[in-house]
């Protein structure tokens, strides 16, 4: 079996595990649901400060819906000591990280698709011409809150309280995402002109780029020990 073929699989795996069960999609959606409603409450007297604030709330809202999911990536694995199967895997460990990556970065993208409108929504946004750069920045980001939470999600996995153990690990390691993913996004939604905050997109890019590289490597690591 080839590298890429075992990416493919662990995703195909993941794909019909949560086809069957739903509960990593309807716990995200059911928590950023509600945030979304506690936040669109609490500012609908003063909207000028949800334009203000808007560019958090998305990302509160998209980062800790993230976590929860990232922290249910490897929950199937522990049934039927199935990790230790993983372990013992001649499959090459970055094949398999890499398949668990893209397998979370596919489900927090779907619930991020689908809870945008609603923001746009109830926070009355106009995005009609910023879509594009919007998405972009959706997926940058996402994709290095995928890099840092599967690894961080496999070494937690196997720890009594790996539901407090994620977030604290995650959390400090993904604020440069966060600080660069809402300056990017405050910047695209208040239509200012792309010079002014396309530094935080490359700073979005290097941090996808160099810790993809760094989790790739350090994934057989963290399943070995």
């Amino acid at each position: 079996m080839t590298f890429f073929s075992i990416i493919q699989w662990v995703v195909w795996k993941d794909l019909i595990s949560e086809l069957r069960s739903r509960e990593t999609l309807s716990s995200m959606l059911f928590f950023a649901l509600i945030v979304i409603l506690v936040f669109s409450f609490s500012f609908s007297m003063d909207q000028d400060a949800a334009q203000q604030l808007i560019a958090g709330i998305i990302w509160v809202s998209f980062a800790f819906t993230g976590i929860i999911g990232l922290g249910k990536s490897f929950t199937a694995e522990l049934q039927n000591d199935a990790i230790e199967y993983l372990q013992m895997s001649p499959a090459p460990k970055g094949a398999i990280y890499l398949g668990k990556m893209l397998g979370n970065l596919l489900f927090m993208l779907v619930v991020e698709v689908m809870l945008f409108p609603l923001f746009v929504l109830f926070f009355n946004l106009d995005i009609v011409e910023e879509i594009g750069i919007l998405l972009l920045i959706f997926f940058l980001a996402t994709v290095g809150l995928s890099a840092v939470g599967t690894l961080f999600s496999a070494l937690t996995v196997q720890v009594r309280a790996r539901e407090v153990m994620l977030p604290v690990l995650l959390l400090p390691l993904a604020v440069p995402v966060m600080i660069a993913a809402v300056e990017a996004t405050r910047g695209a939604l208040n239509a200012q002109p792309f010079a002014i905050y396309s530094q935080w997109i490359e700073l979005l890019t290097v941090f996808d780029i160099i810790f993809t590289v760094a989790s790739f490597w350090l994934f057989e690591l963290i399943l070995d020990s």
